[in-house]
């Protein structure tokens, strides 16, 4: 009979150990997780894109534009709520307009797992892995500021790190911002300002010029350029073709400058060229004219003349170009969303940063490629660009 002892107590005993142990909750799957396309690099990826995907690619939206509970109107202004979690509704405009990435700015950021938990979230409602950008300039122009719950580098701006043209500054000021971003799951910085603030008066600008001189502006510019690569970051070129001489009209939102192609080559291209040549991934176009440098008289950001022939062409720049924010009135004020959406990419661009009406763009742009009006091998070019960044940086 012993045995008969033995085999209760064994059978008491694991009784009591299933009892007291914690059962762990089963996984589950987040709700509305769409199933990712695999691919073993940028060429593999697009072959496997439909129509669809592809144009949704061309497209970094704040994810404000997936709230339709705003107008275009609200979603602009900074004192209305920005959207901080992912939701059915959110996620059902993701799966209509596939976008390749999307800027997050201050109303995004309220605390580090809340930003991560957003970031997530919008992953995994995307086929296709998103980029992930951030306006961060330092100084005034962090979206960070006043945000305690980040603890965010300080760092001044670039005014005053370039005062002294030390490029080690410049270069710690990138690697410093660089870093943090990247921590924070960010992979794209739209900085450094490029612009050579040649115009005092120039308010818009402000402090966030390295400075007046384009030779010490190119070497800061450069500096700045290796400090994101370092910290693991993409980074952008920002305002070609230069806006430091720009006169900005208030009532519109509109800026312009009057000189030449040549002169502009001799100053305010300089350190767009140094960037360019240390290998920065991305060129910020911005909405400028320059009538006396193009013969289009279009913003920049929409010039067939400044982008295809001058930045593609003549200064040889083969990555990735970005339009400023299409929702900004110096574009909205004259051309509706599909029209600035469609002048922009058959400018050369290849990325449209963030338009006032995301369907209304996204339909123009796919109603042309489907018309025959842009090919598919127009579109293949940029959308393979915007992949082979994302494989760059680890995204494919």
């Amino acid at each position: 009979m012993k045995w008969k002892w033995i085999l209760c107590a064994v059978l008491m005993a694991g009784l009591l150990c299933s009892c007291g142990k914690k059962e762990e909750p089963p996984i589950q799957e987040e709700p509305g997780a769409v199933e990712p396309v695999t691919a073993g690099n940028a060429e593999e990826l697009l072959a496997k894109l439909t129509v669809q995907e592809k144009v949704g690619q061309l497209f970094l939206i704040s994810p404000d534009a997936l709230d339709t509970t705003q107008t275009p109107q609200q979603r602009q202004d900074p004192n209305q709520p920005g959207l901080t979690q992912v939701d059915a509704s959110a996620r059902n405009v993701l799966k209509d307009y596939p976008v390749g990435g999307f800027v997050c700015t201050a109303k995004q950021l309220q605390d580090p797992d809340q930003l991560e938990s957003l970031m997530t979230r919008l992953s995994q409602s995307s086929r296709v892995p998103p980029l992930f950008a951030i306006e961060e300039e330092g100084g005034s122009r962090s979206p960070f500021a006043g945000k305690e719950t980040f603890s965010s580098p300080q760092v001044a701006d670039m005014a005053t790190v370039g005062a002294d043209g030390d490029p080690a500054k410049a270069k710690q000021a990138g690697l410093a911002l660089g870093s943090f971003l990247r921590d924070l799951g960010f992979h794209l910085e739209l900085a450094p300002v490029a612009d050579v603030k040649t115009d005092p008066d120039n308010a818009v600008l402000g402090n966030r010029s390295f400075g007046t001189h384009p030779e010490q502006t190119a070497m800061l510019v450069s500096a700045a350029v290796d400090g994101f690569h370092e910290a693991g970051v993409a980074c952008a070129l920002k305002h070609f073709p230069g806006e430091g001489s720009a006169r900005w009209d208030s009532q519109t939102g509109r800026a312009s400058t009057e000189k030449t192609w040549q002169e502009m080559l001799t100053c305010e291209i300089y350190p767009f060229q140094a960037g360019m040549a240390t290998g920065a991934d991305v060129v910020l176009v911005s909405h400028m004219t320059a009538p006396n440098a193009v013969q289009d008289g279009l913003p920049a950001s929409l010039s067939r003349e400044m982008i295809t022939e001058k930045l593609r062409g003549e200064l040889r720049f083969q990555r990735v170009i970005l339009t400023d924010s299409l929702s900004a009135q110096a574009i909205t004020d004259t051309y509706s969303a599909g029209q600035a959406a469609l002048l922009a990419f058959q400018a050369g661009a290849d990325l449209l940063l963030m338009p006032e009406d995301l369907p209304e763009a996204y339909d123009a742009l796919l109603s042309a490629v489907e018309k025959g009006t842009i090919s598919q091998e127009r579109l293949d070019q940029s959308v393979l660009r915007i992949l082979q960044l994302k494989e760059k940086y680890d995204l494919i």
